[in-house]
């Protein structure tokens, strides 16, 4: 093998495990700055004050209640991924088998950790969505709390996808593949509103109001392609070979793509003025060891990003499962259709 085959070139997707591995180093130098010490593990590190690094990071019974979330945005990657990939084979191996058995891992231990550390009532309180964060329950729980940030992936996802796609050099065949997992996360999301809320409608415009909620939302929204979309993608992707990159014409599944983006950038910028036109650290909580009473954006972004650690795995290996169990190769015409790439 030479140095070129072993180096992986600009459309090796192994490039994106870069994004999370980067995010998480940084997020680390910087508490570690803050806190003043280079071992953080052991320090409470978590808004509230009460969790340390290590307790942020598999802060299991915030990860349960995060579950609906989760399956929402998961439903929505899988099938924007479907819709836009051409038929290939399910993944040889123990591929399947090892996600299916981590997956099983994740939420058994998951389960078991939130009981066992955290508490039956705090991971009660997640489950049915009483509770958004710690000392404070709230009807609607981490639902509500995330409905802002769970509409807009809904513009998001399908454009990460697309353009992940495009970046990549992967063919983007659109087809009908997608559409029972597309309308099964809308359907989740409409029925979770309608399941925690007397009046949904009133809840989802009260949430767009509410700086707290809006100012959460961009978190999530920087967190999710930061560390999330990439592992999934990176493994998606490299299921197959890339093709070679041609001129063509814009199509309206482009322009369609587009309207995606500005509509996801237009209400970001939204969320994004509402939460800078108030007082940040008020709208968080704030700990005993925040300089002057106040944490910053910096640091709530930081240790945000290891609060959702069990997420991310969750999140990619289901979009992987719901991916993978549904690949096949087809036969005949269809195999010529399904190889023509759009792009």
């Amino acid at each position: 093998m030479t140095g070129s085959e072993r180096r992986p070139g600009i459309t090796d997707p192994r490039w994106l495990l870069l994004l999370p591995a980067a995010v998480y180093l940084v997020s680390y130098a910087y508490l570690a700055l803050y806190h003043g010490r280079a071992w953080l593990w052991s320090t409470p590190v978590h808004e509230s004050g009460r969790y340390t690094l290590l307790e942020t990071t598999f802060y299991a019974s915030h990860f349960l209640g995060h579950v609906p979330v989760l399956l929402t945005v998961v439903l929505l990657a899988a099938g924007s991924w479907r819709s836009m990939s051409p038929p290939s084979p399910p993944p040889v191996g123990r591929g399947r088998l090892l996600a299916v058995a981590g997956l099983g891992l994740l939420v058994a231990g998951s389960l078991a950790l939130a009981i066992g550390h955290f508490g039956l009532d705090d991971t009660l309180a997640f489950i049915l969505q009483r509770r958004q964060r710690p000392d404070d329950v709230v009807a609607g729980g981490s639902w509500n709390l995330h409905l802002p940030s769970t509409l807009l992936q809904l513009a998001l996802i399908p454009v990460a996808v697309f353009l992940a796609r495009v970046a990549f050099a992967r063919p983007v065949v659109w087809s009908r593949r997608g559409l029972v997992l597309l309308v099964a996360a809308a359907a989740v999301a409409v029925g979770m509103t309608w399941l925690v809320n007397r009046d949904p409608l009133a809840a989802v415009i009260a949430a767009w109001r509410d700086p707290r909620y809006l100012a959460h939302s961009v978190r999530e929204l920087v967190t999710f392609p930061l560390t999330y979309y990439p592992l999934a993608l990176a493994v998606l992707l490299a299921g197959e070979d890339p093709a070679p990159r041609t001129r063509r014409a814009v199509r309206g599944s482009d322009l369609a793509m587009g309207a995606l983006a500005v509509l996801f950038a237009v209400a970001f910028a939204y969320q994004v003025v509402v939460s800078l036109g108030h007082d940040i650290g008020a709208l968080a909580q704030q700990p005993s060891f925040a300089e002057g009473g106040r944490l910053g954006v910096p640091y709530l972004l930081a240790s945000h990003f290891f609060e959702h650690v069990l997420d991310s795995l969750f999140f990619t290996l289901v979009t992987l499962l719901l991916v993978w169990g549904c690949r096949s190769v087809p036969s005949g015409a269809e195999a010529g259709r399904g190889r023509a790439p759009h792009s």
